[in-house]
């Protein structure tokens, strides 16, 4: 999610109680706690596989967020008279876990949460990385709060029961998309060895349906409610040959497919080199777009990897 979001959702954790026993420490740590952990974008260089593995890594994880609201607590301390570690970390932790953790768990693009014991990257697909429908009522619950201080707990407090609400839909319709594509995928003769229906920018009745097979991946577009026909377009997963098992040994390549949930691969010639282009579909610009999540691999005629790039 981003960080505007983040920092909302802990500004409103703090208003529906916390803040009104630790006044500004409260609003600090729970804020503070909700974006935090995004400080791992310091040493996840932007534009390059790298990030893939660096960034909602260790710093987003159950162990490693610990050491983040322990951080946070220790500026707090300084904030008020409040000086008990316990209130401090633990209004902290839980600002990061609802405010950041969750926020990202419910993305397509996944979270590393069980570092250091596991870089499993659980995605559970429920709202895009940005959601209007999130962060503009999270705005106006707050601006409402602020101007009304006689109410403000309760407010807040109905801000919280919003997102509930928000979050139970979404899971809703994810379920309901996620029945409809495997209906359609056997009905089309599909066998799924994994299937997904992705979120899309504010549009929480329209899922992007994947379904993956030993030859090639379904795609489609995916609403939940709709009597409408679901018709899967047959995206060839690539050919296995001798490149592409060398080029898979590149730790860039490794990285690449460590992350991708649905990858294809293709080969083709480019100014006398061979491209083997790698693309995640589970971030497309459109049903037939591109990949906003692609890797290429640049070979030349005496089979030497000249030049990896990673992005459009």
């Amino acid at each position: 999610m981003d960080p505007v979001t983040h920092g909302l959702t802990g500004a409103l954790l703090a208003e529906a109680g916390f803040a009104q026993r630790f006044g500004r420490q409260a609003r600090f740590a729970m804020i503070g706690g909700a974006i935090a952990p995004d400080i791992d974008v310091l040493w996840s260089p932007a534009g390059s596989v790298v990030a893939l593995e660096t960034h909602r890594g260790i710093t987003h994880s159950f162990v490693g967020g610990i050491g983040v609201a322990l951080g946070v607590a220790l500026v707090a301390r300084f904030l008020g008279p409040e000086k008990r570690w316990g209130p401090l970390i633990g209004m902290s932790y839980l600002g990061l876990v609802l405010g950041h953790l969750f926020l990202d768990l419910i993305t397509p693009y996944g979270i590393q949460l069980f570092l250091p014991f596991s870089n499993a990257r659980p995605a559970w697909d429920l709202a895009f990385i940005l959601d209007p429908f999130q962060t503009i009522p999270l705005l106006v619950v707050l601006l409402a709060a602020w101007l009304i201080p006689s109410v403000r707990t309760r407010v807040a407090r109905l801000g919280v029961v919003y997102l509930i609400a928000y979050f139970t839909l979404l899971a809703v319709n994810h379920g309901v998309a996620l029945q409809r594509v495997e209906t359609a995928a056997h009905a089309q003769g599909l066998s799924p060895l994994k299937m997904a229906a992705l979120p899309q920018p504010a549009r929480p009745f329209e899922w992007l349906a994947l379904v993956e097979t030993p030859e090639v991946i379904g795609r489609s577009v995916v609403r939940p409610w709709s009597s409408g026909s679901l018709t899967f377009e047959r995206i060839p997963r690539g050919e296995r040959n001798g490149l592409v098992h060398e080029v898979e040994r590149l730790p860039s390549v490794r990285t690449f497919l460590w992350f991708a949930r649905f990858p294809v691969v293709t080969i083709r010639q480019e100014n006398g080199r061979q491209v083997v282009e790698y693309q995640d579909l589970r971030f497309s610009d459109t049903p037939r777009g591109r990949s906003l999540f692609r890797l290429r691999v640049f070979v030349n005629r005496r089979g030497d990897v000249e030049q990896v790039l990673f992005g459009r």
